[in-house]
């Protein structure tokens, strides 16, 4: 699935990569290679030299370290396209009133205004000198900040006087480049823990020296700078609240919201404290949650006539919690972290686990704060729980153990990765065996082992049947009848049979395929509106049932489980994360001691195959390889065997008139 990318940057180290950008009108051109492992403040007192020094030549060592962070986040070709598509939906919203420039490379045209472009990083390199080129002009960047949507981060930041200086001008940096890759910031910041430990100091001195402290450490790195805004936000009276949002809303709104959204037109990053005033203008100190949830419904569609006034159409895609315990913690998963949260199918599940014990509180609140403020926002937008100094960490080359020997790896920016691709920076489903150690964590972190960043979503509900916590996924006995796809109450064959066609991209011969799957089903799941899904069975080795002179009567013991079908709706392929889900629910619930499947040798998902699996072997003279999870496997010869009949027996299904698999 990956295998190109990886291709495209080892041959980056050898041959260069042209980008083209625009800023202040003007276009510049800068050739850049893969350059050496540098810390952060040798890199930033090398830029700044060069800057003072060179101009223009500065500009351009800035931005070569800037685009390798992107190259290194990104990791396929399919998460670039889908994160330049909203630079094509801005383009067609605004309409272009004067044909393209020509770009300087064999007469191609450019294709995009974006101001940032990406689309040669993800092109094959000799390709570079006809990859698109996007520039912009002034007039373009007012038509964007005065209509085009502006894609907004709501980033909220937990004690920052526990951070120190240098983790927080990391922050600033990574949140300086979200800003460059057109993601707008509103950062508010809570100081609960420092007021309560303050003495003498008022909460408004307390806000006030963090808020200065954060807001020098954005405009080292941020062109636009920041503003440090405490009098926008309000605690309404109990006449004036909306009963209908009352639970999820709280008692603070947004009083003056060109406050916040006035310097974000002009790429300004907000920083707001947790303070409100009273109808007597009477300041207070309130929740940072209260702060959030009203942020988030003046971002969010609910607060459109805002926005008009303030002449601007913002998208907020993500929230960021930046705590200082990281992630979620979890005692179900072997690494005691969770990756990424389905809020449709786990919430229940992981709020309970996270109500144990005093430790686990704030977690259990960030959980619920996160699901009310997902509640406001369409089903793409996403939350980040991470760590201050994850968030800080740059993009370069670490030695670190893998799976065989010492590598060399390229160190993701969680924040970046998470822009450009709307996934964890480490698959869900991904066995906790075949997690790199990556050393995310700066030297001054004071945590021994920190949690992972969680990413939060609504998701999408996941529908199993039978459910295994009511109905363990058992064998069936001899003359027992399984469920039944063409007659079961919560499963629509039509779609669930247009699913499978539009996945693998053929024609299912639907008589043939019940006929074959008939009293072998163990179950189904079902993601969303059968956006994703899998049918799994129950298979019967041709080498047992040929030594049964009665094939009622067989051993159910040696029935193997199956992955039968694996499908996911192109559209749905890539960043919504339906594959994971449905993998995860598989592995974990339904089959938890070991399920097998083949996958044709040419067939582009199988390192995402091999990835999630215990282990692979190539059926010679077929054109299948066989995958299987849990223990076992190979030092058990008959289950071993059992596992390798059943994968090359079963009969294809498909009505393309294509030769037999």
């Amino acid at each position: 699935m990956t295998t190109w990318i990886a291709a495209s940057r080892r041959s980056a180290c050898h041959e260069f990569l042209t980008f083209h950008a625009g800023r202040n009108g003007q276009r510049w051109q800068c050739t850049a290679r893969y350059k050496s492992s540098l810390s952060r403040q040798k890199d930033a007192q090398a830029y700044t030299a060069a800057k003072s020094s060179n101009g223009p030549r500065g500009d351009k060592l800035l931005q070569r370290d800037f685009f390798f962070d992107i190259l290194s986040s990104s990791t396929t070709r399919r998460d670039a396209k889908q994160y330049l598509a909203r630079f094509k939906s801005r383009e067609k919203d605004l309409g272009k009133t004067s044909p393209p420039p020509k770009s300087h490379h064999g007469g191609q045209e450019d294709v995009s205004d974006t101001g940032v472009n990406l689309g040669g990083l993800y092109l094959p390199t000799r390709a570079a000198a006809s990859s698109p080129t996007f520039t912009r002009s002034e007039k373009d960047i007012e038509v964007q900040r005065g209509f085009g949507e502006v894609h907004v981060a709501l980033v909220s930041m937990r004690s920052p006087y526990l951070i120190e200086d240098d983790v927080l001008d990391g922050i600033a940096l990574t949140l300086a480049q979200l800003v460059r890759l057109d993601m707008q910031i509103v950062l508010a910041i809570d100081c609960h823990e420092e007021i309560s430990l303050s003495g003498d100091r008022s909460f408004k001195h307390v806000y006030q020296q963090q808020g200065e402290r954060v807001v020098a450490a954005i405009e080292r790195h941020n062109n636009a700078g920041a503003r440090y805004v405490d009098s926008a936000m309000t605690i309404q009276d109990q006449g004036d609240r909306d009963e209908s949002l009352a639970q999820v809303q709280g008692n603070v709104a947004v009083e003056i919201p060109k406050l916040i959204l006035e310097p974000l037109k002009r790429g300004a990053i907000p920083v707001i404290p947790a303070i409100a005033h009273t109808s007597t203008f009477r300041a207070s100190h309130v929740s940072a949650a209260e702060i959030m949830l009203a942020l988030t419904r003046l971002l969010s569609d609910i607060a459109t006539d805002a926005q008009k006034e303030a002449a601007i159409d913002a998208s907020l895609d993500r929230i960021i919690m930046l705590e200082p315990m990281g992630g979620l913690p979890s005692e179900q998963r072997e690494d005691r972290a969770h990756v990424f949260i389905n809020l449709e199918q786990e919430y229940e599940d992981v709020a309970a686990e996270l109500q144990d014990g005093h430790a686990a509180a704030p977690h259990a609140a960030n959980l619920k704060l996160l699901r009310d403020c997902l509640m406001l926002l369409p089903p793409a937008s996403s939350a980040l729980l991470i760590s201050p100094e994850e968030a800080a960490s740059v993009s370069r080359s670490t030695k670190q153990p893998d799976a065989i020997g010492i590598t060399t790896r390229r160190q993701k920016n969680p924040l970046i990765h998470n822009l450009l691709t709307n996934k964890p920076i480490i698959s869900s489903s991904l066995p906790v065996a075949r997690l790199p150690a990556v050393e995310i964590y700066s030297a001054v972190s004071t945590q021994a082992s920190p949690t992972r960043s969680t990413l939060v979503k609504r998701g999408m509900p996941l529908t199993i049947i039978p459910d295994p916590r009511k109905q363990p996924w058992l064998p069936p006995k001899p003359g027992e009848k399984t469920i039944s796809l063409d007659n079961h109450p919560n499963i629509n064959l039509p779609r669930l049979v247009d699913l499978i066609e539009d996945s693998f991209r053929r024609p299912l011969d639907v008589r043939h395929y019940l006929q074959r799957i008939e009293n072998r089903i163990a179950g189904v799941i079902i993601a969303g509106e059968y956006e994703g899904g899998a049918i799994l069975t129950w298979e019967m080795p041709p080498n047992l049932s040929s030594q049964s002179s009665d094939p009622d009567e067989y051993d159910p013991s040696r029935l193997v489980p199956y992955l039968d079908k694996f499908a996911v709706l192109q559209k749905s392929q890539g960043s919504s994360g339906v594959a994971d889900v449905v993998f995860q629910a598989m592995v974990r619930s339904c089959f938890p001691h070991g399920v097998c499947w083949r996958s044709r040798k040419t067939n582009p998902v199988n390192k995402w195959y091999f990835e999630r699996s215990k282990g692979t072997w190539d059926l010679t003279d077929t054109q299948w390889t066989m995958f299987w999870t849990g223990d076992g496997v190979v030092e058990s010869p008959e289950r071993w065997q059992d596992y390798l009949e059943v994968c090359r027996s079963i009969p294809p299904s498909w009505d393309d008139n294509k030769a037999p698999d």
